[in-house]
C-alpha cells in the first residue's frame, strides 16, 4: 500500500534552510514538497523540492486559497512560525493514525521557556469548541482533498479569520482529529498571565479582528442550523411575582475576612427610590469573615449559612435566589469588589425597565487594593450588539460584569455548582430565549489580587476552564438546534408547494383564486387601484363590535377552520394558511397559534424575519380597529409585492422623494412622507435590530387612544435586496369612513385595510366600482387616517429624540 504524502508550508526566517526540520523533510521522500512562506519577494535558488510562497499573512482566507491550490500531496502540514522542533516520526504517526473521517489534525506540544521546556497538553476539540483563540497549538495537519473542497466552497475573503473560517468549515466537513501525543517543541512568545490574555477580545485594537471573526463564527452557526434570528426574544413580565424587596445584592463569600466590609458597605452606601438588601451567603467561612458580617449592624444585610458544605459559587447563588428573602431582581457583587458609586444600583434596576430583558450586565474596571487602574483596564463587552449579541456570545468566554437577573427567570434556569464558569453557562442559556440587557458605563471596581479564580492560571487550569466552557456551549449548541426546528420558518419554495397543494385540496378556495384571475380594476390615476372583488363582502361587511365577536366561533381558531384548510408552520408561533378570500394571487393569513387579541407587538419583529426570509412578498397587519375583519385573533397576512401599488418600483420612488429624514439609529431611519395620499411612516434599515429600536420610537410618538393598548394602524413590511428591510406605516383614526355607514346612493361600502391604505381599494359591490372617482377614493382614505395636526405633534416627538440622542 502507498505510503501517503504529506506537503510542508513553513514560515521562513534567515536561517530555516538550516534546521533540522527542513533538512529531515529535503530527506524524506514521503515529504512532496516545501513551501517557505515569504513576507516579501525572494528569487533566491532553492533545491528540487523547495518553494517560494509568498505572503503577508499566515491567518487569511486567500492564504489557504494558495495553499490549497498548490497542493498535491495527501496531506497539509502547517506550521505557524519557523522555529518548531518537529518529531517528523510522530507526524507520520499521526498522518496514519488519522480517522478516515477526520479533516484536520492537532497534538499536544510542548513550551520552552528560558531554556526551560515543560509540557503543554492540547484539550479535545468538539462542536462547541467555537472560540477563535483555541489553543491547536502551531502545527496543524490537513487533509488535503477536504482543504481544497472547503476553500472552493468559502465566498467571503477574510484577511485575519480565514484560518478560523477554515477550520469551522472542515469541522463541518468531518471530524477533527486531536491527536494525544507530543510532536514538537516551541518558544513560549507571549509571556503575560492568564488573566491578561483573557481580554484580548474585548481589546480595542483587536476590533477588526474580532469583528472578522464573529461574521466567520456567525455564518458557522448558520450553516449548523444553531443561528438564533436577531432581536427574537420571549416576552417578560417584570411585574409578576411577590417579593419582599425590589432588589438583593448577591455576595457568595469564602474567607474574604480583609475584603468583606468593604463590599458590604458599597452596597450600603448605596442611593436608591426602592428598598433592597444584601444576601450574603457565607460558605462556611473559617478566617473570621462570619463575624465580620454579623458586626455589620443593618438590617438590610442578610447573613445566610448553607447546611450544604459542597457548594461553588454557583451553588451559593442558588441558595440566595431561592430564598424567601430575595428580591425581584439578584444582582451580583463578589465579595473582594465594590460598587464603582452610590448610583448603581438605582442605575441597574431602571435598566431592567427600560430594556425589558431578563439579564443585565455592566461594564468594570480593573483594579489593585488602593484602586489604581491596572492592565487591561475598562472591560465593557462592546462587540455585544442587539442583532448578534446572543449568536457571538458562543465564541466569546465571558458576558462581562456585574451581572443581574430577574429573579423569576434565573430561578427556573439556575446556576451548575461550579466555582468557574457558572455566569457564562447561565448568560448563554438565558441569551437562547430572552434579551440581555447593557451598560456601557463602569459600575463595578474589580480588585485583583493573588486568589482571583482568573488572575495568574496554570496550563493545566486554563485548559481545564476552556474544557469546562467548551461542554457548555457544545450543550447549548444541541438545545438552540433543537430550538431553531421548531422555530423553522418555510422556504419559499415550501411555501409554493403548500399553496398549489391547499388549493388542489380545496375546490372553493380555487375557485375564488381562479375568479381572481379575472378580476375587473380601474387604475384612477392618483396611485389608487379599485378592485372589484365581491367574495371580499364577508371582510368588508363582518361585525367587530364586541357582542358579535363573542356569538360567532372565531374562524382563525384551527378547531374551527374548515376541514379542507390546513397550515404550515412558522417560527413556532404562527400558522400559515391560505387565505381562502383573496385580494391578490398569492395570498397568506398567519394567524397565532394561541387565541389572542390583534395586537401587534413582539409579532413586528416576526414580520421582518418573515419578509427577508419571503423576499418578494410583504407581510402586512390591519390593527384591530383598522380593517381588521378578526380583531379577537392576532394575525398578519402576506402577498406578492407586485400586486400591491405603494410597493411598486413607481410609487416607491414617488415615495422617496417626498421623505423627511427623524430619527436615527444604528444603520437605519425613520422618515416622515409628505407626497402620498395619505401620512405614512417608512422605516429603512440594514438590520433587524435597528428597525426594532426605530419601530418602538415611532410606536411611543404616535397617539394611543383612551382604553387601547397600541395605536391605531396598518403596517407593510418587505425586504428589497437594494434598500434592506423597509416598514411602512399608516397612522389611523377611524375605523371605517362615514359613507360606509351612509344610505342610499350616498352608501359606500369600503372599510379600509393595509392594502387599501397601499393603493389596491377594494370593492366588493359593483355600483361602488364603478361610481368611485380619484377624489373620492382618495378622499375616503384621508378620512380614516390620522389628521395632519395629530401627524405633526407624532413628527415633533420624533424629531425632538434625535435631538436628545
Amino acid at each position: 500500500m502507498k505510503k501517503p504524502e504529506i506537503e510542508l508550508f513553513l514560515p521562513y526566517e534567515a536561517d530555516v534552510l538550516g534546521t533540522a526540520l527542513v533538512e529531515r523533510c529535503v530527506a524524506d521522500s514521503r515529504v512532496r514538497n516545501i513551501y517557505l512562506l515569504s513576507a516579501v519577494a525572494n528569487d533566491a535558488p532553492l533545491c528540487g523540492k523547495l518553494f517560494w510562497l509568498q505572503t503577508d499573512s499566515l491567518v487569511s482566507t486567500a492564504f489557504f486559497k494558495d495553499i490549497a491550490a498548490r497542493a498535491v500531496a495527501d496531506y497539509v502540514l502547517f506550521c505557524a512560525k519557523p522555529d518548531l522542533d518537529v518529531d517528523m516520526e510522530k507526524v507520520w504517526a499521526l498522518a496514519d493514525a488519522m480517522p478516515a473521517g477526520a479533516t484536520m489534525a492537532y497534538a499536544h506540544y510542548r513550551k520552552s521557556v528560558d531554556g526551560v521546556v515543560a509540557d503543554a497538553p492540547t484539550i479535545e476539540y468538539a462542536s462547541g469548541s467555537l472560540r477563535n483563540d483555541f489553543d491547536f497549538g502551531s502545527l496543524l495537519l490537513f487533509r488535503t482533498s477536504a482543504l481544497k473542497e472547503c476553500m472552493s466552497e468559502l465566498f467571503e475573503e477574510y484577511k485575519y479569520a480565514g484560518l478560523y473560517q477554515l477550520r469551522l468549515a472542515l469541522s463541518r466537513k468531518g471530524s477533527v482529529y486531536h491527536h494525544c501525543d507530543y510532536l514538537y517543541t516551541e518558544p513560549e512568545e507571549d509571556r503575560r498571565k492568564s488573566g491578561e490574555k483573557q481580554f484580548d477580545y474585548v481589546n480595542p485594537a483587536q476590533r477588526d479582528v474580532q469583528v472578522e471573526m464573529e461574521r466567520a463564527c456567525t455564518h458557522h452557526l448558520k450553516a449548523i442550523g444553531a443561528c438564533l434570528p436577531p432581536c427574537k426574544y420571549k416576552k417578560i413580565d417584570l411585574s409578576i411575582g411577590d417579593f419582599p424587596v425590589e432588589a438583593s445584592v448577591i455576595i457568595p463569600v469564602l474567607n474574604r475576612r480583609l475584603t468583606i466590609a468593604d463590599a458590604i458597605n458599597s452596597v450600603l452606601g448605596q442611593k436608591t427610590s426602592f428598598s433592597f438588601n444584601i444576601l450574603v451567603v457565607d460558605n462556611h467561612s473559617t478566617d473570621g469573615t462570619s463575624e465580620i458580617v454579623d458586626s455589620l449592624a443593618d438590617d438590610r444585610v442578610v447573613h445566610l449559612v448553607p447546611e450544604r458544605t459542597d457548594l461553588g459559587i454557583g451553588g451559593c447563588w442558588n441558595y440566595a435566589v431561592n430564598s424567601e428573602q430575595c428580591g425581584r431582581f439578584a444582582v451580583q457583587l463578589d465579595s473582594d469588589d465594590l460598587y464603582s458609586d452610590e448610583n448603581t444600583l438605582q442605575r441597574i434596576v431602571d435598566e431592567f425597565y427600560r430594556q425589558q430583558c431578563a439579564m443585565l450586565v455592566g461594564s468594570y474596571r480593573i483594579c489593585d487594593f488602593e484602586l489604581n487602574t491596572i492592565p487591561p483596564g475598562v472591560i465593557d463587552h462592546r462587540e455585544w450588539s442587539e442583532e448578534n449579541g446572543r449568536n457571538n456570545a458562543l465564541r466569546i468566554n465571558g458576558l462581562g460584569a456585574p451581572r443581574a437577573f430577574f429573579t423569576p427567570v434565573i430561578r427556573a434556569v439556575g446556576f451548575p455548582n461550579v466555582s468557574y464558569g457558572e455566569d457564562y453557562a447561565v448568560g448563554i442559556k438565558i441569551s437562547r430565549d430572552y434579551r440581555i440587557g447593557r451598560i456601557y458605563d463602569v459600575l463595578y471596581l474589580c480588585r485583583r489580587w493573588g486568589g482571583n479564580s482568573d488572575a495568574a492560571l496554570s496550563h493545566e487550569k486554563v485548559n481545564a476552564h476552556n474544557l469546562y466552557k467548551d461542554s457548555l456551549r457544545t450543550a447549548e449548541l444541541e438545545a438552540r438546534i433543537e430550538c431553531l426546528r421548531s422555530m423553522a420558518i418555510p422556504s419559499r419554495d415550501a411555501l409554493t408547494t403548500f399553496f398549489d397543494r391547499q388549493l388542489k385540496s380545496w375546490p372553493d378556495a380555487a375557485m375564488r383564486y381562479a375568479a381572481l384571475a379575472g378580476v375587473e380594476v380601474r387604475e384612477l390615476g392618483n396611485g389608487i387601484v379599485l378592485q372589484y372583488n365581491p367574495a371580499r363582502a364577508v371582510s368588508t361587511v363582518a361585525k367587530v363590535d364586541k357582542a358579535s365577536l363573542e356569538q360567532r366561533r372565531c374562524f382563525l381558531c384551527e378547531e374551527n377552520r374548515p376541514s379542507e384548510q390546513f397550515a404550515l408552520s412558522a417560527l413556532g408561533e404562527l400558522d400559515v394558511l391560505v387565505n381562502p378570500y383573496p385580494i391578490l394571487s398569492f395570498h397568506l393569513t398567519l394567524p397565532q397559534k394561541r387565541h389572542t387579541p390583534q395586537l401587534l407587538g413582539d409579532t413586528f419583529v416576526d414580520m421582518l424575519h418573515l419578509a427577508r426570509e419571503w423576499q418578494g412578498l410583504a407581510l402586512f397587519y390591519n390593527g384591530a380597529k383598522c380593517g381588521a375583519s378578526a380583531p379577537d385573533h392576532a394575525h398578519l397576512q402576506a402577498g406578492s409585492i407586485d400586486s400591491i401599488p405603494l410597493l411598486g418600483t413607481e410609487w416607491r420612488e414617488k415615495v422617496a422623494c417626498g421623505m423627511e429624514p427623524l430619527r436615527f439609529s444604528g444603520d437605519g431611519c425613520v422618515y416622515s412622507v409628505d407626497s402620498y395620499i395619505v401620512p405614512l411612516f417608512v422605516i429603512v434599515s440594514q438590520s433587524v435590530s435597528a428597525s426594532v429600536a426605530l419601530w418602538t420610537e415611532l410606536m411611543r410618538a404616535m397617539p394611543l387612544r383612551p382604553g387601547e393598548t397600541e395605536p391605531r394602524m396598518n403596517v407593510v413590511a418587505c425586504y428589497l435586496p437594494d434598500e434592506g428591510y423597509v416598514t411602512m406605516v399608516f397612522p389611523r383614526s377611524e375605523h371605517r369612513p362615514a359613507c360606509y355607514y351612509a344610505e342610499g346612493g350616498h352608501q359606500r361600502l369600503v372599510s379600509p385595510g393595509t392594502l387599501d391604505m397601499s393603493g389596491l381599494m377594494i370593492t366588493p359591490r359593483r355600483e361602488d366600482f364603478l361610481a368611485i372617482t380619484a377624489d373620492e377614493a382618495a378622499s375616503i382614505l384621508r378620512e380614516v387616517a390620522l389628521s395632519s395636526d395629530e401627524v405633526e405633534l407624532v413628527v415633533e416627538k420624533l424629531l425632538h429624540n434625535n435631538e436628545e440622542c
